[in-house]
């Protein structure tokens, strides 16, 4: 497993994850009855069911003509 040891993105994926779940997503993990979704998001990505990815600036669809 690849740990995220940037706190701003751990935390940003932490968030949109949430939201996710908040909208009824399912969840990557079995989700127990006392857990609430910001347990199910940590325990997503511990398991490396979920992580960030990252766009490159020269990705971008840019016609210079």
């Amino acid at each position: 497993m690849e740990l995220i040891d940037n706190k701003p993105t751990l935390i940003n994926l932490i968030a949109r994850r949430v939201r996710q779940l908040n909208k009824n997503a399912r969840p990557l993990v079995e989700k127990h009855e006392s857990e609430d979704n910001i347990t199910v998001a940590l325990r997503e990505i511990a398991e490396g069911k979920i992580y960030p990815v990252f766009k490159k600036k020269n990705d971008q669809n840019t016609n210079d003509e």
